[in-house]
């Protein structure tokens, strides 16, 4: 092998520490563009501003309390509300190991791909107040009772413990009863709500493809004037949680299924 090649090679026995690089902490200026590893979460960040590269992170001080800047942070990645409060809510409680988390986040991700790695994700949560992470002790103190001494015992492999704070999982709660659904579909956009009921009808039947909704939203007279496309109810409905984008077809979530009812005439279920 080539000695130039060698310093290219990885050491297969190193660990790979998946908290080792936070997407959003990278240096732009240190960034290697042939490389295909080497990228963040916005292509273009190492290009913007810094007041603009600011306004993409949500922390209380800038959002004015916790809560405040976990729903800004959603509100913002509504693609990725789903995955945001699912991993607040697998580390509730007890908590949950770091490479539980990314296993976890990979199978919710397995359909919907995205920029962001679990741990990324993980980090702009802990901005935003909806984690806290525990990093276990990397060594115990043993003792020799022969030779009457202390030492210390590296332990091999670290893991990290996330853990949901207060605040997140009062959002949470606050999201559990659906909100976004409620102020979209039942709300402002409640002129529309036979339509979103006959999407929602046809996806509990069976997944259906982004034709067969627009098919579908087009037999409806209400959505000739103003123009309302298939498109639309399908991003409304992701937005609130009710479908998602699985096995190349759109499907009901189980939330979607519980808010059905909801949309049904009045004493009708």
């Amino acid at each position: 092998m080539p000695e130039e090649m060698k310093d290219d090679i990885l050491d297969f026995d190193d660990e790979f520490d998946p908290l080792a690089v936070d997407d959003l902490d990278i240096d732009q200026e240190d960034m290697d563009d042939d490389n295909p590893l080497d990228t963040v979460d916005y292509p273009t960040m190492r290009n913007m501003p810094e007041d603009m590269r600011k306004e993409g992170v949500y922390t209380p001080e800038r959002q004015g309390g916790a809560q405040e800047a976990i729903k800004s942070l959603m509100d913002h990645n509504p693609g990725r509300r789903p995955i945001l409060l699912a991993i607040m809510q697998m580390c509730a409680g007890d908590g949950m190991p770091a490479s539980k988390v990314t296993e976890e986040v990979n199978k919710l991700q397995a359909d919907n791909l995205s920029v962001y790695a679990p741990m990324t994700l993980c980090r702009m949560l802990e901005r935003a107040g909806g984690l806290t992470l525990e990093m276990p002790e990397t060594h115990e103190v043993e003792e020799d009772i022969e030779e009457g001494v202390e030492y210390l015992e590296i332990k091999e492999r670290i893991d990290p413990i996330w853990h949901t704070t207060e605040d997140g999982v009062a959002v949470c709660e606050e999201f559990s009863h659906a909100p976004v659904f409620h102020d979209i579909v039942l709300d402002r956009d409640s002129a529309y709500l036979e339509v979103y009921r006959a999407v929602m009808l046809a996806l509990d039947e069976r997944p259906r493809t982004k034709r067969e909704i627009d098919d579908l939203v087009d037999t409806f007279e209400v959505v000739k004037k103003p123009r309302r496309f298939g498109g639309h109810f399908v991003d409304m409905l992701e937005r609130a949680d009710a479908i998602e984008w699985k096995g190349r077809a759109w499907q009901l979530t189980k939330a979607g299924r519980e808010l059905l009812p909801l949309t049904a005439p009045e004493g009708e279920e």
